[in-house]
């Protein structure tokens, strides 16, 4: 019988081998580390292919779980807590504009004093001892000392904008890009200070949460942030990072939807979901919905990116809390995308009767989130009654949750405790919490490139 390294072997030269096959039979080439990411580029679709994505699940869980193996397991345990300054450094290097920096010098890079010259003469050895860190975690490359290049993970912090209106209008700097520097901005920096009062709070049972002791302040994250226009334009586009947008799509049926009916995207920020799905089904009406300053840059967004829909009449913009009774009676669907997982038990109660007492008995639901699976494996009776309900497992070696492979689902649970009290559910609690609310969950569909599931419920 093999050895438990062994088996960790055999599973990532089995993935690799069915990597090379697909890209090869398309004639394609493999994702390269040292060359900048390009979203719209063939290979970069075959991720989508479900093998594909399987064999790169198997690949990240192997890898990761066979190099925890072989590791010195006190270093390792003491060195895991030293990751806390890796945010903080992508961080500088967002907010410094370094992918952008580097993007515009060319082949050859940019050096930290030329990065320094663009932001207040920052000390360049500084920045070097940053971007030397980033680029030992393969964000980033060193070509020569202190002499810095972009790669497939550095270069989405890009916010594709010339860098001298990146600096002459800093107010709009992640307007129009993909929201992946903002995300890391927002995480880093509120969720880096709140982190620090985790202990406090498991200690102190009742106490304000680790974000309210952290800023001193007895509202919640989302009142906090609509009280700074900043913070809460960069919480949007955020928002917008977190995975591909057009995974929207893969779950609820879009295109069966008639001419007339409604889509209210419920806590939309931008609308940038029902953007997606009304031009993928521009029959569609959609309704987005959320508070006054989201609904402004909504507005803009949409002239911007979809004027035919905004121009026919097909799009409205609601200023609407979802804590009190929805406006909607005539919604086809309501949406909701990473939602629920902001808020406890008793709050997202309230947010789903809501909407269900204004839903129509045909209304359906569709909720995007992140299910949460027990490490040592999933709930065997939820699959008998909700289609497509069961998430493939890992077999062993591998955790039956895919170990590292999944890793973001596991700290974005402690992330929505710090931040807003929220968590990330399993499926049963996710169909008792929709039961409870007058929902039935009748669909869950996985996806294959990201985390995110699509829960499809009806009227109960």
């Amino acid at each position: 019988m093999p050895s438990t390294l062994r088996s960790l072997a055999n599973l990532i030269t089995s993935s690799v081998d069915t990597l090379e096959r697909i890209y090869a039979g398309a004639n394609l080439p493999l994702p390269d580390l040292d060359a900048p990411f390009d979203a719209d580029a063939p290979a970069e679709a075959l991720r989508a292919k479900p093998e594909v994505a399987a064999a790169i699940r198997t690949l990240q869980a192997a890898a990761g779980q066979i190099s925890v193996t072989v590791a010195d397991p006190p270093r390792h345990a003491a060195e895991t807590s030293f990751i806390v300054f890796l945010p903080f450094a992508l961080q500088a290097a967002s907010i410094l504009n370094v992918a952008d920096i580097i993007r515009e010098s060319g082949s050859k890079g940019a050096t930290s004093q030329e990065i320094s010259a663009w932001n207040n003469n920052a000390d360049p050895e500084l920045i070097t001892r940053i971007l030397r860190t980033l680029a030992t975690h393969h964000i980033f490359r060193e070509v020569s000392p202190s002499v810095f290049t972009n790669n497939r993970i550095s270069s989405t912090l890009d916010k594709n904008k010339p860098v001298k209106e990146l600096y002459a209008n800093p107010a709009e700097r992640l307007v129009g890009s993909s929201g992946v520097a903002a995300r890391i901005e927002h995480i880093a920096g509120i969720g880096g200070k709140s982190g620090t009062e985790l202990v406090n709070n498991l200690l102190q049972p009742g106490s304000r949460l680790p974000f309210g002791h952290a800023y001193d302040t007895d509202l919640t994250l989302f009142e906090w942030m609509y009280q700074n226009r900043d913070i809460a334009t960069r919480f949007g586009y955020a928002m917008m990072g977190k995975e591909p947008l057009e995974l929207v799509l893969e779950g609820f049926k879009w295109k069966s939807l008639k001419e007339g009916d409604t889509v209210v995207d419920v806590g939309g920020g931008l609308g940038h979901l029902g953007l997606i799905i009304a031009k993928h089904n521009p029959k569609v009406r959609i309704i987005t919905q959320d508070f006054s300053m989201q609904v402004e840059r909504a507005k803009a967004y949409w002239e911007t990116n979809f004027p035919e829909h905004v121009q026919n009449g097909k799009v409205e913009w609601q200023v609407h809390n979802f804590f009190t009774p929805e406006p909607v009676k005539n919604a086809t669907v309501f949406l909701m995308r990473n939602i629920i997982h902001d808020w406890d038990d008793p709050h997202a109660h309230t947010i789903l009767r809501h909407l269900r007492d204004a839903a129509m008995p045909t209304t359906k639901l569709v909720i995007l989130e992140k299910i949460l699976v027990p490490v040592g494996g999933g709930e065997p009776d939820i699959g008998v009654t909700i289609s497509g309900a069961r998430k493939p497992e890992g077999t062993s070696p591998l955790l039956p949750n895919w170990g590292l492979a999944s890793a973001p689902v596991y700290t974005s649970d402690l992330a929505m405790h710090i931040l807003t009290g929220g968590i990330e559910r399993t499926l049963t609690a996710l169909r008792d919490l929709f039961a409870k609310a007058g929902w039935k969950l009748v669909e869950v569909i996985h996806s294959d490139q990201s985390e995110i599931s699509h829960l499809i419920s009806e009227a109960a």
